[in-house]
Formats: C-alpha cells, sequence, structure tokens
C-alpha cells in the first residue's frame, strides 16, 4: 500500500510540474522517468531523476538511467547508458551536460557523435544544436568522406547543403585517406571550397612513401578527389628509393640492396594530381632536386641539379620527364659497378629537359658539360644515356631566342677545339668534330673534319695549320692528313705551304714537336756565312734533347773551313726543391799549323777539350751542398782564344765544393768546403821562347802553378745577447751582444820560385834542365770574436761601444836571424798563438728641423739632420802592450842607416801579417734630407728634395797629415723628372807642385781660413722625353729568348748571342721617346794637371706609323766633339710576320743586320736573312 502511494504521489508531480513546461515549446521537458526525487543541493532546487529517463527539446531527444535536472538553469546531466539524437545524428558518451538555454550539449567521456555524413569521436565533444557544429578535445577521431582526422581538437560546423562539415583541427593532426597521410599542427578544411590548409611543420606522406613539407601546405579538391597541393614557402619533397647493385663474387652474380631517398626543394611548390596520383610537380625559388636513377631495378647513378624552376612530370605514379628552367645546373654520378662510365658529368644550360622512360637530355642554352678533364660548351647538347653518345650543335633549328653558339670542347693541358657539329662518346671519350679549329701553342689547326684516336692523338682530315690569327691567314701550311699526338708530334703528309692563299714549297712528309708550351725534343737549325777570320761557317747545328722534366741535353756543332770544327754538349738537371746543376762539354779540333785550310785538318790538328760541372742542393733541416768543377786538357783554346789580354794571362781550371748546415734557433751555423786553383798557362809562363813568358825580376819571386785548400770548415755563432731577459723593460746591461766564430784551413801549394845566375833572374831548374817544382803546406786555426753594448743617452743619442778579437793558432812561424843589415828567415815548427784586436765607439742621432712656408703645392719642407761620430783603435802590436812584449814582431837597428828593421814572424802562415801600425781614427759624417709636404686636392704626399752627406776622418796616430780627404754626395730628382748625382772631394792639405806632393801644411785663403781644395767632381744626369699618339696598346706577349740563338763566333763562349736580340721597343702608345743621359768628370789631384770628361749618350725611338718604329742610339765625346759611335735599328710589324733592320756604321760592333721571320717560336726558322761585316752571311 506504502509503495502505491509513493508511486501515485510521483505521478501526480510529474503531470503537476510538467504541465507549464508543456505550455512553452523551446524549454527542456522530461517525458519520462521511473523516479523523480527532489533536493535542495546549496539553496538550488534539484530533481533526481532514476530509470528510463526521457528528456526532449525540439527535435533533439536525450536518454539516460540517471540525471539532474536544474530547472532554474534549465540545465540537465544524464549520465548512465547516456545517448541523445538530433534528426540524422546520434550522440553517446559518458555523461551529457544539455544546457538548454544555450543549445549547447556537453559530451563527456567516450563521445561519439555520427550521422550519415561525419563520425565524430573523441574525450569530450560540444555541440551547439542550433547550427549542426561543434568542438571536440582530446582523442579527437573525425571519418568524413573517406578520410580520418586525428587531432588534440577539433572545431567543425555543418556547411547547408554539403555533405560533411568544414573544421579546424589543432595539436598533433593527422589526416589519412586511403592514398596519403597529412601530419601538421594545424590544419583548416573549408568544405565548401573543398580546401584543406596544413600548418605548424606540415608533412604529407603517400603511398609510396614519397613525403611533401614545407612552411604550409594547401591542398585542393574536387568532389573529395585531390586535384593540386600547394607549398608556398620552404618547399621539400623526398621519396625513398630501394633497387640492386649488381655485383660479382668469384664468378658469382649478386645483388645488394641498396635504400636511397630522392629529394626537391625550393621556395614554392605546386602539385598537380589526376585520378588523387601525382601528375606533375612545379618548384620555384632557388629549386634544386636529387634523383636516382635505376635500371630495372639496378642502380646506374644519381643525379643532382638545380635552377630558378624545376617541372616534373609522372606516369603511373614514377617520375617520367624532368624540365630545369632558367640557370640550370647539375652533376650526374654513375655507379663505378653498372656502368663503364665511372667519372662524374658536371653540367649547366639555360634549360635542361630530361627524358627519364627514353634516358635522354636536352641542354639548351649556354650549354656545358664538363667530364673528367674534358669540357664542352656549345647552344644545345643532346645525350643519349643508354648509348652515352653526346651530340652538340650551335642551336637547334626551331629555335629563335638563343644566340647561337657553336660547339666548343677543352681538355685539360690543350688548347680549345671548335667546331660547327661535335659528337662524343661518354664511355670511350673518342668524337667527332665538323670544321673543327683549334689553337696549339701559338699557332691554329682546321680541318674539315677533326675525330680522336685516343686521349693523346687526333685525326684531322684538309687540314691547315698557321700561326696567323685572322680569318684569312697571311701565311699557312697544308695537309689532306695530320695526326696529332698531344705533348709529342704533329705528323702531316703531304706539306704545301701558302703565302696570301697561294702555294709555295711543298714537301711529302712533316713532323713537328707538339708540346702544349713544354720543352720537347727536335733539331737546332744553324746559321752560316762567310767572313774572314772563319772562312765559310756553319753553326749551332745540333740537336736539343729532351727526355724527361727533370734534365736536358743540347748537342751543337759549329765548323768554319779556316778554323776547325767545335763540338758541344751542354746538360741540365733540375729536380725542384731539391737540387739542380749543369755538365758541360766542349771539344775543338783547330787547325794548328799556318796554313788555314780545313783539308789540313787531318795533319795540323790541335785538340781542346773542356768539362765543366756545377751542383747546387737544397737538403732538410736548413742543409745546402754547392759544387763548381771545371777540367781542361790543355790551356790552348784559352790562351788563343780568351776574350782579353789579362783573360788570356789568367787562365785556372778552379774547382769549389761546399756544404754548410744551419740552426737557425741556437744561431749557429757549419760549412766545409774543398778548392782546387790549376793555372792552365803555367808551362807558358816558364817558358822563355813562349809570348806569355814571365820575366822574373828579382831572386824569390815565386808563381804558383797550382794550390788545393783542404780541408776548411768555419763554425759560427751569431749575434746573441749576453745577458738575456724576456722583460719587457731591459736594463742597460741587457742589450750587450756576442758573436764567435772559428775556422780551420789547410793549404798545399805547388809553385816555381825564381834564382839569379850571372846577375841574371831565371825560374829554378834542376839538374836536367827542368823547372823544379816546390812545395808548401800550411794550416792553421782562426778565432774572431766580438762584443757590442748599443745604448741609448738622453734618450735620443745612440751610442755603441764595440771590441773585436782575432786570434790565429798555428803550427810554424818564420823565425828571424839578424844577419847585421837584415833579417833571414828560418821556419820553426811548434805550436804559437797570436791574438790581436780593436776597439771601436760610435755616435749617432737625428735632429729634425721644419720650415712651414708654403710655397704653391709644397705646404712645408723638412730638414732631416743625422751627424755621426765614430772613434776606432788599432794597436801597434810591434811595441809592448800594457808594458809586456808580445813577441810577435822581432826588430832590429840598421847600424848604417840607423833605421828600425821588423820582421813578422806570422807573415806567410795562417795567421797573416800582424798589425804594426797604430790607428787612432775619428770619423765623422752628417747626412742631411730635405723633404717636403706636397697638398694637391685632398690628398697629401711627401717626397724627397735633395739627400746630401759628407764624411772626413782624423787620423790621431799618423806623423802628419791627420785628416783624410772631405767626400761629399748629392742627390736629387729634380720635379720627379731629372736625376741629378753630384759627387766631389776636397783635400784640406795644400799640394807641392815643385815635389809633386802633398803637404802638410793647410790649405787656406787670402784670410787665413781654411779652404779645402776640390780634387775630383763628378756629374751626371738623365732624363726622358716622350709624346703620345695612339692609344690602343699591343696585347703580343713577350716571347722568351732563344736558347739556341748562335753566336757569330765559332769558338765563342757560348750558344746565345745578344746581337741577334736587338729590337726596337717602343710603346704602340708613344710617338716618340728620347733618354738623354750626361755625364762629367774632373780630377785635379795635381792643380797643374787636370783631366776633364764629358759623355753624352742618346737612346731615341719614334713610331713612325702604328707598324712602323725607328730607334737610333749613339755616344758623343762633348769635350772633343767627337761621334764615338751610333747605330740604327728600323723595325715592322707585319702582323704574324716581322721585318728588322739593325746597322752600326762604325766602332764595335760594326754590320749590318736584316731579317724578315715569322714571329713564332714555333716557326722562328723561317725567314729570309742577310747579315754583313760582323753579322756576315746570309739565310733563308
Amino acid at each position: 500500500m506504502i509503495n502505491q502511494k509513493i508511486y501515485i504521489l510521483n505521478i501526480i508531480y510529474i503531470v503537476i510540474t510538467s504541465g507549464p513546461l508543456l505550455l512553452a515549446d523551446n524549454r527542456l521537458r522530461l517525458q519520462s522517468a521511473d523516479i523523480l526525487e527532489s533536493k535542495n543541493i546549496n539553496g538550488e532546487s534539484v530533481k533526481l531523476i532514476t530509470g528510463n529517463v526521457i528528456f526532449t527539446k525540439n527535435d533533439i531527444t536525450l536518454k539516460c538511467n540517471q540525471g539532474q535536472h536544474f530547472e532554474k538553469n534549465d540545465l540537465a546531466i544524464l549520465y548512465e547508458d547516456v545517448s541523445a539524437t538530433q534528426e540524422d545524428l546520434t550522440m553517446i558518451c559518458d555523461t551529457i551536460k544539455f544546457f538548454s538555454k544555450e543549445d549547447k550539449i556537453l559530451n563527456i567521456g567516450n563521445s561519439h557523435v555520427w550521422n550519415q555524413e561525419y563520425d565524430l569521436k573523441a574525450d569530450s565533444i560540444i555541440i551547439f544544436t542550433k547550427i549542426d557544429s561543434g568542438i571536440a578535445i582530446g582523442n579527437v577521431i573525425l571519418i568524413q568522406k573517406g578520410q580520418t582526422i586525428k587531432a588534440n581538437k577539433i572545431e567543425y560546423q555543418k556547411i547547408n547543403e554539403k555533405d560533411g562539415v568544414s573544421y579546424s583541427a589543432s595539436g598533433n593532426v593527422v589526416i589519412q585517406d586511403s592514398l596519403q597521410i597529412a601530419t601538421c599542427g594545424k590544419a583548416y578544411y573549408n568544405r565548401n571550397k573543398e580546401t584543406t590548409e596544413l600548418t605548424l611543420k606540415p608533412k604529407i606522406k603517400d603511398n609510396t612513401n614519397r613525403i611533401l613539407s614545407g612552411e604550409k601546405i594547401v591542398l585542393t579538391y574536387n568532389n573529395e578527389e585531390l586535384k593540386n597541393l600547394y607549398i608556398p614557402k620552404k618547399a621539400f619533397a623526398t621519396t625513398p628509393i630501394t633497387g640492386y647493385r649488381e655485383s660479382l663474387n668469384d664468378s658469382i652474380k649478386l645483388n645488394d640492396t641498396l635504400h636511397f631517398k630522392d629529394y626537391m626543394e625550393g621556395t614554392e611548390l605546386i602539385s598537380f594530381f589526376r585520378d588523387g596520383i601525382i601528375d606533375s610537380l612545379r618548384i620555384h625559388g632557388m629549386a634544386q632536386t636529387l634523383y636516382h636513377i635505376f635500371d630495372d631495378s639496378v642502380y646506374q647513378g644519381k643525379n643532382k641539379a638545380s635552377g630558378d624552376t624545376i617541372i616534373m612530370n609522372f606516369s603511373h605514379n614514377e617520375l617520367n620527364r624532368l624540365h630545369i628552367l632558367s640557370g640550370a645546373e647539375g652533376k650526374y654520378i654513375p655507379d663505378s659497378i653498372a656502368n663503364d662510365m665511372d667519372s662524374p658529368i658536371i653540367y649547366s644550360a639555360d634549360q635542361i629537359k630530361y627524358r627519364l622512360k627514353d634516358e635522354e637530355s636536352d641542354f639548351n642554352g649556354n650549354a656545358h658539360i664538363e667530364q673528367d678533364e674534358t669540357k664542352l660548351n656549345a647552344g644545345f647538347i643532346k645525350i643519349d644515356w643508354e648509348k652515352n653518345m653526346l651530340h652538340a650543335i650551335p642551336i637547334l633549328d626551331t629555335d629563335s631566342i638563343n644566340t647561337p653558339i657553336p660547339p666548343v670542347i677543352k681538355e685539360e693541358s690543350r688548347d680549345p677545339m671548335i667546331g660547327d657539329e661535335m659528337t662524343y662518346n661518354l664511355k670511350t671519350k673518342k668524337g667527332k668534330i665538323k670544321q673543327g679549329k683549334t689553337k696549339a701553342d701559338d699557332g691554329y689547326y682546321t680541318g674539315d673534319q677533326i675525330r680522336n684516336q685516343s686521349k693523346k692523338s687526333f685525326f684531322i682530315k684538309n687540314s691547315t695549320y698557321t700561326t696567323c690569327d685572322l680569318d684569312t691567314a697571311h701565311f699557312h701550311f697544308e695537309s689532306s692528313k695530320m695526326k696529332i699526338i698531344q705533348n709529342d708530334i704533329v705528323v702531316a703528309k703531304p706539306i704545301i705551304l701558302h703565302i696570301s692563299q697561294i702555294p709555295i714549297l711543298g714537301i711529302p712528309l712533316g713532323i713537328f714537336p707538339h708540346k702544349g708550351g713544354q720543352r720537347h725534343s727536335g733539331w737546332i737549325m744553324p746559321s752560316y756565312g762567310d767572313n774572314k777570320n772563319r772562312g765559310q761557317y756553319i753553326q749551332g747545328l745540333g740537336f736539343y734533347w729532351a727526355p724527361s722534366e727533370f734534365w736536358d741535353s743540347k748537342f751543337t756543332l759549329g765548323f768554319g773551313d779556316k778554323q776547325g770544327a767545335t763540338f758541344k754538349i751542354n746538360t741540365l738537371y733540375h729536380v725542384r726543391y731539391k737540387f739542380r746543376g749543369s755538365i758541360n762539354f766542349f771539344n775543338r779540333q783547330y787547325l794548328s799549323g799556318g796554313e788555314k785550310d780545313i783539308l789540313e785538318l787531318g795533319k795540323q790538328q790541335s785538340t781542346n777539350t773542356t768539362i765543366r760541372w756545377t751542383h747546387k742542393q737544397e737538403m732538410r733541416n736548413h742543409q745546402s751542398f754547392n759544387a763548381n768543377a771545371t777540367y781542361a786538357t790543355s790551356g790552348d783554346y784559352n790562351k788563343k782564344y780568351g776574350l782579353s789580354a789579362v783573360e788570356r794571362m789568367n787562365q785556372k781550371a778552379i774547382s769549389n765544393m761546399s756544404y754548410s748546415k744551419r740552426w737557425p734557433k741556437s744561431k749557429n751555423s757549419f760549412s766545409a768546403n774543398f778548392y782546387s786553383n790549376l793555372d792552365l798557362l803555367i808551362d807558358e809562363k816558364i817558358n822563355s821562347n813562349s809570348k806569355f813568358y814571365v820575366q822574373p825580376n828579382r831572386s824569390g819571386t815565386q808563381i804558383n802553378i797550382g794550390n788545393k785548400r783542404f780541408p776548411k770548415f768555419t763554425f759560427r755563432h751569431g749575434q746573441s745577447n749576453l745577458i738575456p731577459t724576456t722583460a719587457d723593460k731591459k736594463k742597460w746591461y741587457n742589450t750587450i751582444t756576442w758573436n764567435y766564430g772559428v775556422s780551420y784551413t789547410n793549404t798545399n801549394r805547388d809553385y816555381y820560385e825564381s834564382v839569379e845566375i850571372d846577375s841574371a833572374f831565371y825560374w829554378e831548374r834542376n839538374s836536367d834542365s827542368i823547372p823544379k817544382i816546390k812545395n808548401e803546406k800550411n794550416d792553421g786555426w782562426i778565432h774572431t770574436s766580438s762584443i757590442n753594448a748599443p745604448q741609448k743617452i738622453f734618450k735620443y743619442i745612440s751610442f755603441n761601444p764595440s771590441i773585436n778579437l782575432k786570434s790565429a793558432w798555428v803550427n810554424k812561424t818564420q823565425n828571424g836571424i839578424w844577419n847585421g843589415s837584415s833579417f833571414d828567415t828560418q821556419q820553426k815548427t811548434g805550436f804559437v798563438t797570436r791574438t790581436t784586436g780593436s776597439f771601436s765607439m760610435n755616435t749617432n742621432t737625428q735632429i729634425y728641423g721644419l720650415i712651414g712656408i708654403p710655397f704653391g703645392a709644397i705646404k712645408a719642407i723638412r730638414h732631416v739632420v743625422s751627424p755621426s761620430i765614430g772613434y776606432s783603435w788599432t794597436p801597434d802590436f810591434s811595441k809592448p802592450f800594457f808594458g809586456k812584449n808580445l813577441g810577435y814582431i822581432q826588430s832590429e837597428k840598421d847600424p848604417i842607416t840607423d833605421n828600425i828593421v821588423f820582421h813578422d814572424r806570422f807573415a806567410g802562415t795562417m795567421a797573416g801579417s800582424t798589425p804594426r801600425s797604430e790607428r787612432k781614427s775619428m770619423t765623422f759624417s752628417v747626412n742631411n734630407i730635405f723633404q717636403a709636404k706636397i697638398k694637391r686636392g685632398d690628398k697629401e704626399k711627401k717626397i724627397d728634395l735633395l739627400n746630401w752627406r759628407m764624411n772626413s776622418s782624423y787620423n790621431f796616430a799618423a806623423d802628419s797629415m791627420h785628416l783624410a780627404n772631405l767626400r761629399s754626395n748629392l742627390r736629387s730628382k729634380i720635379a720627379g723628372k731629372l736625376n741629378l748625382d753630384v759627387g766631389l772631394t776636397h783635400d784640406f792639405y795644400k799640394y807641392n807642385q815643385k815635389s809633386s806632393k802633398r803637404i802638410k801644411e793647410l790649405n787656406k785663403n787670402s784670410k787665413g781660413m781654411l779652404a779645402p781644395r776640390l780634387t775630383s767632381a763628378r756629374l751626371s744626369t738623365g732624363f726622358r722625353l716622350k709624346s703620345k699618339k695612339w692609344i690602343q696598346s699591343s696585347n703580343k706577349e713577350n716571347t722568351e729568348l732563344d736558347s739556341t740563338d748562335i753566336n757569330s763566333d765559332l769558338a765563342g763562349p757560348g750558344l746565345n748571342n745578344d746581337k741577334d736580340k736587338k729590337r726596337n721597343t717602343i710603346n704602340n702608345k708613344q710617338l716618340w721617346n728620347t733618354n738623354i743621359s750626361l755625364s762629367y768628370t774632373y780630377s785635379a789631384l795635381n792643380p797643374l794637371n787636370t783631366s776633364k770628361n764629358f759623355w753624352a749618350n742618346t737612346n731615341s725611338s719614334f713610331s713612325i706609323t702604328s707598324k712602323w718604329k725607328v730607334s737610333y742610339r749613339a755616344r758623343f765625346d762633348l769635350l772633343k766633339r767627337d761621334l764615338v759611335n751610333h747605330s740604327f735599328s728600323v723595325y715592322r710589324d707585319l702582323h704574324c710576320w716581322e721585318l728588322s733592320l739593325n746597322w752600326t756604321p762604325n766602332g764595335i760592333g760594326q754590320g749590318i743586320n736584316f731579317k724578315i721571320n715569322v714571329k713564332s717560336p714555333t716557326l722562328r726558322d723561317l725567314k729570309i736573312e742577310k747579315r754583313g761585316g760582323i753579322y756576315s752571311g746570309a739565310g733563308l
């Protein structure tokens, strides 16, 4: 009964309380519940509802087993088996909060909302029932139209008349469909426009694992099918690639699996899709790509390319074509196992097209291909990668935009080769050029067809060669067949010389050097002529042999029918940074009789042979070795053909070897030396019948046969501080420095000595009348040391005292035995020492003066005065030193003359003579420099106006005339153009005209003032005058002097002839220039016998036209008004030829030389030459 009453009361309550709700459509209505209770919570009435609870509001129905209804706030909270529906929309979750006034449903816990268009799951979902939108939070999953969107949060809204919702997803966003997966931080989908915008590190990965990324990604759909993709900034795309690399292992074919990643990046990317699969892709702005190439899944290589824009076309989701626009460049690296071609290819062009399926590439506009040491440029290049064939032409026939560029191929150490059309095999590196042209050394080769047999050799069909760079050459050689072997030779047959396109001369076969500027073996062409001394001659015929980069040899032969024949071998060797040297061999077969007939050479033959060796070697650790050696079979050659009388009388064979070692850190050094000197004319000098006989004039005169010095070694310690310190502020004793050196020398000398016989003097002979050879051996040690103590006095005066010591250790001396009037010499053996030395001190300073009076551009003049005073003292070691007799020098008084006679015990030994004259000398000098500060505009500079120096000395130890001559020197460069050099010497003492000697009386003027007299003067000056006419300058390269030029004398000392190198060198910019130098000298040691010289030298050059140049050289004696010598030169530039005329009317070098020759050193022997005088001879 009680339960029935409670149930009835609940029904009555529901009816009573629901009555008002039935009258309001917009309020939440409770349709049913099993139990309803009312409670007061926090002063608010709350209805607790249990069992089959149903709420409704308009088209919304909410169901649960338990709930709470806050009537005042119109809020319902439903839990336990909760669900809600709105039309076709269904919601389930753990708890629902329905905010009726706000038309908002909050689904909490395992929330799931769905209808036929979308399905949404999340931890919590807020639904706005009026506008069909909501917010899902936590583990959100949205499914619509085949897409699954996952995020931390999604805000969505249903668009009228559109199936599906627009949404904004954020936080770990993942969007997946059947073809791709997108991830980002935020995603925006506009259902109306069918666009998706991904931001915050967006990435898209398709079912081929291709990944696209950028700063933002925008996807556009059409009926849920992806049509295009846009990345506006920082676009990047990558695709993983898998394939195989074939390799052989013990003849078994293996496949190694490889994994790579292709990529593309740039500023902006646009991709287009067809049926949801990528169709094409375009990337802009500093675009670059890397893709790997496979053939039947076998790896072939990789290609990296870049340009302003890259366009990719795909077929069945695989890259099919690639097009690079504007500034295209790249690098292809082939796989060395899969390809015979193993070197990378670097390329560039205005546009590049790759057709991957056809394995072809087109390079259009400024195309450049580089492989190994080969570079190719052309207007258009096409490569067939399957056949490894390259084809280059200037431009496509259909191209009306680009400029034609003829194919040019350049290989390392070769000159470029150009042609109309080129074909090249990248694998075999063989090619063919039609209408080709190339430069080699300083010449040009052309041919109808040029093809290479190997990397070093070329064949040319219908070829020409010339050194003329004009389109229509002044001359050329023509050949139907030519073969060029790089850095070796050129073989051609036949060869026809054309001058001005007219055939002149032909030969069936020609072989020429082709070394690319390097040394090369070959024949040396001779010169020939006729003169009265040599007769008819051929000079310089020979062969140059260069078998290695480290050494070469030159063999030359000379012949004169009045002199004989010569043969020379000059060998040079050089290993960079190690050693260098030369070996020279000279042999002369000359006519020794009176008849000058070459047919008598076998009967009147005299032979001379000379061998000379020089060597210089740098070794590790600061070591070096030098050697010079000369050997001659006789002295006849030097004796008869020396350059001067002094040379002919002083011919020696000298050998010298030295080794040195330095220790820079310790300032130590060591050297060892061997020296040998042999007089080649010694037999002639003691033969009284020879014209070279040396007549002795007293007994005891010696003449050396030869001497040797071995060993000689030296050790030296360089300047070092006596008391070193690392302190910044040094004490006075820290500036004291010292050095030390020691040397040992052992000598062996052979000589002849004269004797007196019947009041005449002869060279001593033995009993067989053979000249008597005497021998002298000597050795000794020399120690040297010095101490310097430079100091500053009053901060401005430099003061440097110095002590120098020298100690000699010898094993023998010359003892003197007094015979009453002189000393007889007796050699005494035994160890003896001698120590000598000197003391000096010097002081100097600088004084500055400024004259601040402006004059024109000169703003100020500075005067720098540098006075210097020095004192030196060398004792007289024949006198007691501090009261002690050193015993170095013996002395006796001659009873007849009362003169003191001295004998130096150390004279003639390794110690040398002992200083016997005391010297106390004071030197003084002053140097004046006048400088000007010049300002022009905003720029200032300092120039030297005048340098004036004077010096003299005063010897306190001299008996008289203590003052030395006063020497003055003045230098100036007037206006920066005129050089002036003046030297003066003044004597302080008078000159006695009767005795013709200086006397100790000072020279004074009429007023009794000191007036040094002028004894010598020297003045020289020079200047240059020039004018300008033409402004274009010559770019012709200077040609090195030819080492095979021939000396005009068969017996000349070398191969080079300076006279053949004369050429007018006026600059093309100048109309004329003249160099003039004047030299005046005056000598008045004896005032009554003065001498004067006044010379003038001129060198003038004139450009009559831009091609004709004339020069004139002359030397004048202005006092005698005499033209001493002069010469004329004429030069004409004939483009690839040149004409020169040198004429010396008189004096040394008198003669004339006329020559027309090809400029090129390669064809220097193609010339017409006429000589006269010392140049006598002619040649073609």
